[in-house]
């Protein structure tokens, strides 16, 4: 036979109210904690790759955290460590070897033998040519006789044009794939119509995702950019190739931390590519303490206090968080 529970008794109230006070306590200091270290985990030690420049734009060394600032959404950040940057690169060399290409192919040689060996020491690089459809020339390697023997294999072909656009994607995506923690992407290229499908905004989206720092390297010929501005002025139909691929040219470097630089002469490239390979390997690693925030930035910037210098910098990849 069933019993009726017995009526809790008004002197029992104040007891039941603090344990029902306490439970509630106990479960909002769990969500707390819970939020907490969720907090915790986006306010961790955040890092660029920073290189830093004089005004004849030489590297420059000995800096310190004072020296530098970072901002994100134009918020400072408070610079924790500045060190040598010491993670292995891992590099595409992206090389023209279309027909608007060939005067420079013997120079264009002769400044990659100097770039690879300038940085080949304890990094890994790529050669990808972009006469035609893009190819992979030399696979990704840390063994210069390999790469020496790509250089020697590079050649401008008369009736080939130049797909750089679709050169960068494939490289970005691939970086991005396989998550690499350091890539770098260098171009060499010389001017003309680009037949690539991708666009520039397309082209933007991919280096900005990989997180490749991009560095362009343009060889001018009167010939070809003569031939360039009447195709501008008489309004040709291939404009609208010109403008995109001019945007990623102007646009690619000054969005992931590289630089560009323009040569008259292509027997400038040897010394172009040796400076670069000296930036390169002369980079920072700069560390700073991110706030707690639930929502990452938009743009991470990186500047000098002093004004004798300028700076280029790429966030590091995180993994994990």
């Amino acid at each position: 036979m069933l019993q009726a529970q017995s009526p809790v008794r008004r002197r029992d109230l104040p007891a039941l109210r603090l344990l029902v006070a306490m439970a509630v306590g106990l479960v909002s200091l769990a969500v707390l904690g819970q939020t907490q270290s969720a907090l915790r985990a986006q306010g961790r030690e955040r890092s660029m790759f920073v290189s830093v420049l004089d005004s004849s734009g030489a590297p420059v060394e000995g800096l310190a955290t004072t020296d530098f600032v970072i901002e994100e959404d134009g918020a400072e950040r408070e610079v924790l460590r500045v060190g040598r940057a010491t993670a292995p690169m891992q590099l595409a060399v992206l090389v023209d070897t279309s027909g608007s290409a060939a005067f420079a192919t013997r120079d264009i040689r002769n400044g990659l033998e100097t770039f690879i060996s300038g940085v080949i020491e304890g990094n890994t690089i790529a050669l990808v040519t972009f006469g035609g459809p893009p190819r992979i020339l030399v696979e990704s390697t840390d063994q210069l006789d390999r790469l020496r023997d790509g250089i020697g294999r590079i050649f401008a072909y008369s009736d080939s044009a130049a797909y750089l656009l679709d050169a960068l994607v494939e490289t970005a995506r691939g970086f991005e794939r396989r998550a690499a923690p350091r890539p770098v992407i260098v171009v060499v290229t010389s001017e003309g119509i680009d037949y690539s499908t991708h666009s520039s905004g397309r082209v933007l989206a991919a280096l900005g995702a990989s997180q490749a720092a991009t560095h362009v390297i343009v060889l001018k010929d009167q010939a070809i950019s003569a031939a360039l501005r009447a195709s501008r002025l008489e309004g040709s139909h291939l404009l609208e190739s010109l403008d995109q691929r001019d945007l990623v040219l102007e646009r690619g470097p000054t969005s992931t931390g590289g630089q560009r630089r323009d040569l008259l002469m292509s027997t400038a490239t040897r010394d172009a590519l040796g400076r670069l390979a000296g930036i390169l390997t002369s980079q920072y690693e700069v560390v700073y303490a991110r706030p707690a925030s639930l929502i990452p930035p938009e743009h991470i910037a990186v500047r000098m206090r002093r004004s004798d210098l300028t700076a280029q910098g790429t966030p590091v990849r995180r993994t994990g968080n």
